[in-house]
C-alpha cells in the first residue's frame, strides 16, 4: 500500500512516520524547499519525498501519483504558533492553508485515491452549548481564525465523501504531547527545564492533553477501516493543569524548586467514546508520567 502525507517532517509527522514503518507500506511525502528531514532518516527506506507545495497543481499529481491514501496533517505557519499563524496575514492563511487543502481534496478524488484522512482539531468546536453533549455531533461554531480553517476544511471533506469521491475519516485533537524533534518545542520544556535546574516557578493554565503516539496510533487504525470512513473522531484523553505538572516534574526530578501557582479546572468535558470504539487506547496518567521523565532525562 502507498500512503501520501503532508506535514510529515512536523512534530506529529515524526510518530506517524513511526508508527507506519512497521507496517507494509510505502510513504510518499510532500515537503517544501526548506524542510528539515534529518529526524526522519531511521525510516527513509520506506519515505519517497516529493519537493512542492499544496497550491501547486502538478506537484500534487506527483506527490500522489500510485497512492491508495492521504494523511493530510500539514498546516503551514512559518514558525508561528497555530494561532498566531492564522492571525498574521489572513490573506496568505486562507490561500496556503484552505485553499491548499481543497487543491489536495480535488486532486485526491482525479488520482483515485480511496481514503482521505484529515487531521483537524478540536478548535472547531469554539463556542460550547451547556446544554448539547460535547461529542462529535456537537455543531461547529470556531471563535478563531485557525479553528475556522479547520472546520472549512473539514466541510469540504465531508462533501467530497458525500459525493463518492472517496472515503474520508477526521481526526479532532486537542492539545498534543510527546518528545518533538525539536527538543525546546516539546510540551511543558520550559517548566521541566527550570524546576530540573533548581529555578522558582510560578504556574498557571492547563488544558486537555492527548498524547501524540496515541494519536499516531488512532490514524494508523483508521486506515482502510470500513468503520472509519465518513466519521469524525474526538481525540482526548483527560484534562491536566500546569501546576500538577510542575509538581510531577518536581518530585521526578528531586527538585528543590519552589513551586506557586492556582489549579485551574476545566470547563467543559470532551466525549471520546467515538475513538475508544475504533480502539484508541489512551496513555492515561501513567503515559504522562512516562512522558515527563524522558523530557527531564533530555534536558
Amino acid at each position: 500500500m502507498k500512503i501520501a502525507i503532508t506535514g510529515l517532517t512536523g512534530f506529529l509527522g515524526h510518530y506517524v512516520a513511526k508508527k507506519l514503518f512497521e507496517r507494509d507500506v510505502h510513504i510518499q511525502s510532500l515537503i517544501r524547499d526548506s524542510s528539515n528531514v534529518l529526524h526522519l532518516q531511521d525510516y527513509q527506506k520506506k519515505i519517497t519525498f516529493h519537493k512542492g507545495d499544496l497550491t501547486n497543481k502538478e506537484n500534487l499529481k506527483q506527490f500522489m501519483q500510485g497512492a491508495d491514501v492521504v494523511i493530510h496533517m500539514a498546516y503551514e505557519r512559518q514558525g508561528a504558533t497555530f494561532h498566531e499563524a492564522a492571525n498574521k496575514d489572513i490573506k496568505r492563511f486562507v490561500e496556503s492553508n484552505l485553499l491548499g487543502s481543497i487543491e489536495l481534496l480535488d486532486t485526491s478524488k482525479q488520482s483515485g485515491i480511496k481514503q482521505f484522512i484529515f487531521i483537524s482539531s478540536c478548535a472547531v468546536y469554539g463556542h460550547i452549548f451547556p446544554h448539547i453533549k460535547l461529542d462529535e455531533l456537537h455543531p461547529l461554531m470556531p471563535d478563531s481564525n485557525y479553528g475556522a480553517y479547520k472546520a472549512s476544511a473539514e466541510a469540504f471533506c465531508h462533501a467530497y465523501h458525500l459525493s463518492n469521491a472517496f472515503n474520508m475519516t477526521i481526526f479532532r485533537p486537542v492539545g498534543i504531547y510527546g518528545i518533538n524533534p525539536h527538543l525546546a518545542h516539546s510540551a511543558w520544556y520550559n517548566i521541566a527545564k527550570d524546576i530540573k535546574h533548581g529555578t522558582d516557578a510560578e504556574v498557571s493554565g492547563g488544558g486537555k492533553i492527548v498524547s501524540a503516539e496515541d494519536v499516531a496510533k488512532a490514524i494508523c487504525q483508521s486506515i482502510n477501516n470500513k468503520d472509519a470512513f465518513g466519521k469524525a473522531y474526538n481525540l482526548v484523553d483527560f484534562y491536566v493543569d500546569n501546576l500538577s505538572i510542575a509538581h510531577m516534574v518536581k518530585e521526578t526530578c528531586g527538585s528543590g524548586s519552589n513551586i506557586r501557582g492556582t489549579p485551574r479546572k476545566p470547563i467543559h468535558t470532551i466525549d471520546n467514546t467515538q475513538s475508544i470504539a475504533l480502539g484508541v487506547k489512551y496513555a492515561g496518567a501513567d503515559g504522562l508520567k512516562q512522558y515527563i521523565r524522558e523530557l527531564i532525562n533530555r534536558i
